[in-house]
């Protein structure tokens, strides 16, 4: 019996390296071939299933990948390795709702499960929970290379629950390792800014420039520090970036430029980009009243008192 069992796993595995050499060679019909008759043979292998379903993914075969994990998810239902695969492959196609479903089914003991989880419900909205996941994941102190990563998340999350000093903690937590990440200085960014502390907001805004200058959502909240900060040229300056960047402007894209123009003294042009913003939004009451406004100053520095008393 042992001799026997000796001789299906070495005919398995020799089969199933040839499949792997093809496909390390590109030729994937041919390694698609070897994984069918090795599902054929040994059905009770799931490496066959997954590097199958890797490959169609690869190829992007989503339908087929999925009928390939549900095949051996089947025949063994309780397979921790094929459940967490599958949750991970539901993940990848941002199907968060059955990717939660499936991590349910698995032990909340495992530290990797409670990340994933947590993942799945911060892309869910739901970052209460998501929170919880996370900190159980942290708490467990395995899995150190997902560790930087946990962080970010929570100070994602702590920052969309308006927990402002938490997320700044994790923040900084997940600065050792993301350092070279623009969409950390982002983060640092927003917490800074509801923080009201504005020198800190832009000191973060313009390490994040410098990673990626490309990025219009850097240049908007560059333009919204200076403002507050009342550096209106300056303001003016990188919402106008914001803008040449984006691919879809918005009516408020406009409104800030339009606000940062009038507080510096360009009527004429907070005038325009006002107009633009209620054409693209008629109900804008921002804009509206920004308009309103600029036309009262503009009237009011074209009356001939005004210009008698000027000269």
């Amino acid at each position: 019996m042992g001799i026997t069992k000796v001789k299906v796993d070495y005919k398995y595995q020799h089969k199933l390296n040839t499949a792997k050499e093809f496909e390390a060679r590109g030729k994937y019909l041919h390694a698609i071939q070897i994984y069918y008759s090795l599902i054929e043979e040994f059905p009770d292998y799931a490496e066959s299933y997954i590097n199958l379903a890797d490959i169609f993914l690869l190829r992007g075969k989503k339908v087929s990948a999925e009928e390939v994990l549900k095949l051996i998810l089947d025949r063994q239902p309780e397979n921790h390795e094929i459940m967490l695969y599958f949750a991970q492959f539901l993940m990848q196609s941002k199907e968060w709702d059955r990717a939660s479903e499936m991590l349910s089914n698995l032990s909340s003991e495992d530290p990797f499960v409670s990340y994933l989880t947590g993942y799945c419900h911060y892309k869910q909205g739901d970052f209460e929970l998501a929170r919880v996941f996370l900190l159980r994941f942290i708490i467990s102190d395995e899995e150190p290379e997902l560790i930087h990563e946990a962080y970010l998340l929570l100070a994602r999350i702590e920052y969309e629950l308006k927990q402002f000093e938490n997320a700044l903690k994790y923040a900084k937590k997940a600065e050792v390792m993301y350092d070279d990440h623009w969409e950390l200085y982002l983060i640092f960014t927003k917490i800074y800014y509801h923080l009201k502390m504005y020198t800190h907001a832009s000191d973060a805004i313009l390490k994040g420039i410098k990673l990626d200058a490309n990025e219009a959502v850097l240049f908007e909240w560059a333009g919204k520090i200076n403002l507050k900060m009342d550096n209106f040229v300056k303001a003016r300056k990188y919402f106008k970036k914001h803008i040449d960047l984006k691919d879809q402007i918005t009516s408020g894209d406009y409104t800030y430029l339009a606000e940062a123009c009038l507080r510096s003294g360009k009527l004429d042009d907070a005038l325009n980009y006002y107009d633009t913003a209620i054409k693209l939004d008629p109900q804008n009451q921002l804009a509206l009243k920004g308009k309103e406004k600029t036309n009262n100053l503009l009237t009011e520095f074209n009356h001939p008192l005004y210009i008698v008393n000027s000269s």
